[in-house]
């Protein structure tokens, strides 16, 4: 049986129809519960200790979570109100989960540099510094380890004076940052490289008589210009930070001699290299080995060699490489050292008259103890460690550099009894490169940047951080 619908009908029931439809549109506006939403505070907020330990937590995907926000921010490397330690890098992004999934957050600490002024044997202000562990992280930032002189060359400097002296001295630089990590189900979804550590320099060496009227302002020492000189452009290396999938590579210590500077040129900048960023899961580079020197005589003032019954020894070392992978490891800082030894004749000490005024009949002496303490010394040097990574920092190259006066004898001596020449080691540490930082393509929105975490006081960790927010239906 067929029945009639009118067009009058049809019309109507369409009419009719469409609140269902309409309805139905509006189903997702009333199943607003299904969509998560982010709490102001992160459910996880973890950082690098101050010992120098990582901090960890692992958790499980809860239900009616649907992704998470995050931000893993990596410990910067040591560094001192001297000179900075290089930032951590900052990585951000959101990425979506599933109930039970496993999640472990990693959170590294900062390298460190211990830098204090401390009175000396004889001078009234020094710079110590000593060994800093890098910081602990999913990669570990590359340590300073101590280094002692080698016996047979102790053996040697300690026949001529064998007590403290301000010309026996030991430099270490910065340790690297850790690096953090945020990890699902096992595999690494975004790690923040970690900071190098800064570099540093210090320059012992043989004194003039201080002012006075013995003292000659005629004398000249074998120091460097200050790092203020404004006519030549001296650089104390900061660490290298973490910004990019690759970080950093750090700056060149550079230095200039007093005595070479009315005749500067890019051949008599002292320059000691700083480690390589490390990035797309290899290592950096450590820095190149610096310049040793075998010339006697520089413009007729400044000498590398053993000269005048005065043996000087110099070495420069490479620095190491960075370790690669997701926990890539920063460098380890490299060794170097230097020694001066006198072997004039001890009993024939320096003699000098009275200058401010001249009177050649008012004399005196560097008296025994003092020409042992003053003429003979060694020192070693470890370079800043390389930042932890997705790729490790390569770590400073290390050079400890003896020089001797040649225009002069001791305090520009005029006496006919003159023997010995004024000596000094510059050491330059140099500065660690940063890790390198890496970002899953499953992130939303990910992105690298500088955590601004940079270390400027010695002796502090700078750490890294972890932060997730979880995205919660209700």
């Amino acid at each position: 049986m067929s029945t009639n619908i009118s067009r009058r009908k049809v019309v109507a029931g369409a009419a009719w129809a469409a609140p269902v439809v309409a309805a139905s549109a509006a189903v997702p506006a009333f199943a607003s519960s299904t969509e998560c939403e982010y709490a102001s505070a992160p459910k996880f907020n973890i950082s690098g200790q101050p010992s120098g330990a990582k901090d960890t937590v692992k958790f499980t995907v809860p239900a009616k979570v649907d992704k998470i926000k995050f931000e893993v921010a990596g410990g910067a490397g040591g560094g001192s109100n001297q000179v900075a330690g290089g930032s951590g890098a900052l990585v951000t992004g959101v990425i979506p989960v599933k109930e039970g999934q496993v999640i472990e957050l990693v959170a590294a600490s900062g390298g460190v540099a211990y830098l204090e002024s401390v009175r000396g044997v004889d001078s009234p202000a020094l710079w110590q510094t000593r060994p800093a562990t890098g910081g602990k992280g999913y990669g570990n930032g590359g340590d300073v380890n101590e280094q002692p002189i080698p016996a047979d060359v102790k053996a040697q400097v300690d026949a001529n004076w064998s007590k403290p002296s301000d010309m026996k001295r030991y430099l270490y630089g910065g340790s690297g940052g850790g690096s953090s990590a945020l990890i699902i189900n096992g595999t690494p979804v975004a790690v923040a490289g970690g900071g190098g550590g800064a570099g540093i320099r210090t320059q012992p060496g043989t004194n003039n008589m201080p002012s006075g009227k013995y003292y000659n302002p005629k004398a000249v020492d074998a120091s460097t210009t200050r790092l203020s000189d404004p006519d030549v452009k001296s650089v104390l290396p900061a660490g290298a930070s973490a910004s990019a999938a690759t970080g950093d590579s750090a700056e060149t210590s550079v230095s200039h001699y007093t005595v070479l500077k009315p005749h500067t040129t890019a051949g008599t900048a002292m320059k000691v290299a700083g480690g390589n960023g490390g990035g797309n899961g290899q290592g950096g580079a450590g820095g190149e080995q610096p310049l040793l020197y075998k010339l006697a005589n520089v413009y007729g003032v400044l000498g590398f060699t053993s000269q005048n019954k005065q043996e000087l020894f110099s070495s420069a070392t490479a620095g190491d490489k960075g370790g690669s992978g997701f926990d890539g490891k920063g460098a380890d800082g490299v060794f170097a050292y230097s020694y001066q030894i006198d072997n004039n004749d001890i009993s024939k000490l320096e003699i000098v008259h009275a200058t401010n005024p001249v009177n050649l009949n008012d004399k005196t002496n560097l008296d025994e103890d003092s020409t042992r303490k003053s003429f003979n010394g060694y020192q070693t040097v470890v370079s800043a460690g390389g930042g932890a990574g997705y790729g490790g920092g390569g770590s400073g190259a290390a050079r400890g550099l003896s020089s001797i006066i040649t225009s002069q004898k001791w305090n520009g001596n005029e006496e006919p009894t003159r023997y010995r020449q004024n000596v000094s080691a510059l050491l330059q540490a140099g500065a660690g490169g940063a890790g390198g930082s890496y970002v899953a393509p499953s992130v939303t929105g990910g992105a690298i940047a500088s955590a601004n975490n940079a270390a400027k006081e010695s002796g502090v960790r700078n750490p890294g951080y972890v932060k997730v927010y979880l995205c919660e239906r209700s």
